[in-house]
């Protein structure tokens, strides 16, 4: 993250007890427990076990996707974690904290004004994007990026000799669902499980890593998946994308893609 983006994250946090003087600790950090920013009463001691702390319960809450936001309320304090992209903030405040204050701050101010940080840095985005995830030329042949030396691998199937040999990637149309959690891949999307099944059987032993994830205004990404573990979400039509890839696309949730299955052929990967 840029240096201009570190300070205005310090200067929201600086002015955190000025908006609720109940609050003794709040600070920014990274899934990897990187502080991005901390109040100057706050000690790196008690900053890492709260983070080692929540890197633990993280792990446990895989069933449910990761964790997003936390909250742990005691006899005379509580503790907030709220997600924001890819970073979470943690505040510390006193039972007499005013509740409204404090879930206006921790899940409203302090996350909307991080996405804005983001939206108006497009050069530190670019930087902090994996490079699994690239934007695209809008051709039949997905070349990733342009002038990359390094980059995601061009999948051989979708390259003129290989249409030869190979179906025509099927084209499903999904409407965007939001995802994030603390061990949410945010270069990663989930598509329907029954999709990716008649994928395979369509395919068979060649392989399918990426998909292209396509608007209906043009923009397109290559990128992972996974198939969506709940149940109760497959079948829905639905694709779910993280925040990183909605920003990429220029979309949101409730808007309508194009997704399609970047097929390797097996025969030129053992060649």
């Amino acid at each position: 993250m840029a240096d201009d983006s570190h300070l205005a994250l310090q200067a929201i946090i600086d002015e955190f007890k000025t908006l609720s003087p109940e609050t003794t600790s709040s600070f920014i950090f990274k899934k990897n427990g990187g502080i991005i920013s901390s109040d100057q009463d706050t000690s790196k001691e008690a900053i890492k076990n709260l983070t080692d702390a929540f890197n633990e319960l993280s792990k446990k809450a895989q069933v449910i996707e990761g964790l997003e936001s936390l909250t742990i309320q005691g006899v005379e304090g509580q503790i907030n974690v709220t997600g924001m992209s890819s970073l979470y903030l943690a505040t510390v405040s006193s039972r007499a904290a005013d509740p409204k204050i404090v879930k206006s701050l921790t899940q409203v101010i302090v996350p909307t004004m991080v996405k804005l940080i983001d939206q108006t840095a497009p050069a530190a985005k670019e930087k902090e994007l994996p490079q699994t995830v690239k934007p695209i030329e809008k051709k039949d042949s997905p070349k990733v990026g342009k002038q990359e030396k390094k980059s995601a691998p061009k999948p051989k199937a979708m390259s003129v000799g290989s249409e030869m040999f190979l179906p025509r990637p099927p084209v499903n149309q999904f409407m965007v669902d939001r995802i994030s959690g603390f061990l949410v891949a945010s270069d990663t999307v989930r598509i329907d499980s029954n999709v990716v099944m008649k994928w395979r059987e369509l395919y068979g032993d060649n392989e399918i890593g990426w998909v292209n994830v396509e608007t209906l205004e043009g923009k397109t990404v290559v990128c992972r998946f996974k198939p969506i573990k709940d149940q109760r979400s497959n079948g829905k039509g639905i694709v779910q994308i993280p925040e990183k890839i909605m920003l990429r696309l220029q979309t949101g949730k409730g808007k309508l893609v194009i997704v399609k299955p970047v097929v390797e052929d097996a025969k030129e990967k053992k060649a």
